[in-house]
């Protein structure tokens, strides 16, 4: 072989190895930094939106930024004006915890006489319905002119069943003290029971300062807050009972002829104005003052949603004799708000227990993992939205193989618009097993047994392969070179034989 023909394989070889060990520095980094993050994961088919770069700490995205629970701060149907006067709006849904619907839900605003929900409360858990109560009239001749009674007499007696009824049906303001006198002795410490109580529930935005509701400049409440006392009041079976009753009489006492009470909720009484019957309303409580407005409080149900909604602050419009209402505010109002809430929403499941619901890939692997929630999920919807119209975030760190059945991997929330409906924890469905053999370990760290990526494992055998090619052209050329010299010799042996 000519000195030309092995530089040149020396060259080339030389050039191989170069580009190889150029290659294996770059080759084997990891960026350690992006597999301890975060990632967010959604559909390829879905757009992206601004809920993906919300960073909060699992479990209270739903609530700061979204309708789960009570306290969501982010209504599933938003928070814009919806009502013509009403201050202050919040539409909650029992069944699946969702808020439906908000406007301004934490104003502090004046409850007038739906505070008496509490003070109704607060008596059914202190004392046995049959209790009678001496009414003593020194207190009750105290209260304003022309504000609600039933106008009991100084030493009557009723039952605590009955003088209920005449707080709630008819807003008895004189019943509320009877009943807190005969509690406490006296209306102050009933008052501060009726505090206590609501702060039990989660109320922050709430203080009472009378058992009645009257105006107070140091009473108030919120939307929201009154939602809370609602649901309490109705766990209460005998006051649930109460607030969906229309008519109740009470017999003749010691000083008075029999009562007949009706119902001040136009919603569930469709004798007096008919118009605002609702069948759907299972139960509430309505209030007008002058200074308050006119609020209400009430509950609705069909056989999708299980609604509590609250208006507060709304205006009423009267006749101009001065008396008779032409828009009452707070039913004209709650009548739209039901309309809008059951004509426009469902309640759906949006995860179960089981559900297969993504693959995540798994370092070092034989294959993905499967990931499932293990809880059940139901919200309400737009009546027209669908699971695939819900945005799904999925938040995981490195999956690293071994993976074993029912390990927590990852977590998801699931979000309509900008409002976050459900999140929950994503467990495996199955083990995986580390990949075996080396190629499959290559495939699976990006690194092979010798130390060498894919990219520069395919480089290097590219390289080898023109070796090999350059290998064989010089060897046939040799032995062409070869059968050559030795042609010639021949030649010039025949010549000197024939000389």
């Amino acid at each position: 072989m000519k000195k030309s023909n092995l530089n040149l394989l020396a060259l080339l070889l030389t050039a191989a190895l170069v580009m190889q060990c150029a290659l294996l520095p770059v080759s084997a980094e990891t960026p350690t930094d992006a597999a301890s993050q975060p990632v967010a994961q959604t559909d390829p088919t879905e757009s992206k939106s601004d809920a993906s770069s919300i960073q909060a700490e699992f479990g209270s995205v739903s609530i700061l930024q979204g309708c789960r629970t009570i306290d969501g701060m982010v209504p599933l149907s938003g928070s814009e004006r919806r009502l013509e006067t009403a201050q202050s709006v919040f539409v909650f849904d029992t069944k699946t915890q969702t808020v439906v619907y908000s406007y301004n839900p934490d104003m502090k605003m004046s409850p007038g006489t739906l505070a008496k929900l509490v003070t109704a409360l607060v008596v059914l858990e202190s004392t046995q319905l049959d209790d009678v109560v001496v009414c003593h009239s020194k207190n009750i001749s105290r209260l304003p002119g022309g504000t609600q009674n039933v106008k009991l007499k100084e030493l009557e007696e009723l039952t605590v069943e009955q003088l209920l009824y005449c707080l709630i049906l008819h807003g008895a303001n004189d019943a509320a003290i009877a009943l807190s006198e005969h509690i406490t002795g006296n209306q102050e410490s009933f008052v501060s029971l009726m505090n206590d109580r609501v702060k039990k529930i989660g109320c922050t935005n709430t203080e009472f300062a009378n058992v009645h509701g009257l105006d107070n400049a140091t009473q108030y409440t919120t939307a929201r807050d009154m939602a809370r006392i609602l649901i309490e009041a109705q766990k209460n079976e005998k006051l649930k009972e109460i607030l969906n009753t229309t008519s109740y009489e009470i017999p003749a006492t010691n000083r008075s002829d029999a009562r007949k009470l009706t119902c001040q909720n136009y919603l569930i009484d469709e004798i007096n104005v008919a118009k605002y019957f609702d069948k759907r309303v299972t139960g509430g409580l309505a209030s007008y003052s002058d200074k308050a407005g006119a609020n209400l409080a009430c509950s609705a149900e069909n056989k999708q949603l299980s609604l509590v909604l609250v208006v507060l602050g709304c205006t009423r419009i009267f006749a101009s004799n001065g008396w008779l209402p032409t828009y009452y505010g707070n039913f004209d109002e709650m009548i739209e708000l039901l309309e809008f809430a059951f004509n426009g929403y469902k309640s759906c499941r949006i995860m179960y227990d089981g559900q297969s619901l993504y693959q995540l890939p798994v370092t070092g692997g034989e294959c993905s993992v499967v990931v499932q929630p293990n809880v059940n999920y139901d919200s309400v919807l737009p009546a027209d939205c669908q699971f695939d119209n819900l945005i799904k975030n999925i938040t995981n760190k490195e999956i690293i193989a071994p993976v074993k059945e029912g390990d927590l991997v990852a977590t998801i929330s699931l979000w309509y618009r900008s409002s976050c409906v459900a999140e929950a924890e994503l467990y495996a469905m199955s083990d995986v097993q580390p990949a075996s053999g080396s190629a499959a370990q290559a495939g699976a760290s990006g690194n092979g047994e010798d130390g060498l990526s894919g990219v520069s494992s395919v480089i290097l055998t590219v390289c080898l392969g023109i070796l090999a090619v350059v290998g064989i052209y010089l060897a046939v050329n040799a032995m062409r070179r070869a059968y050559g010299r030795a042609k010639r010799r021949r030649r010039r042996a025949n010549r000197r034989r024939s000389w």
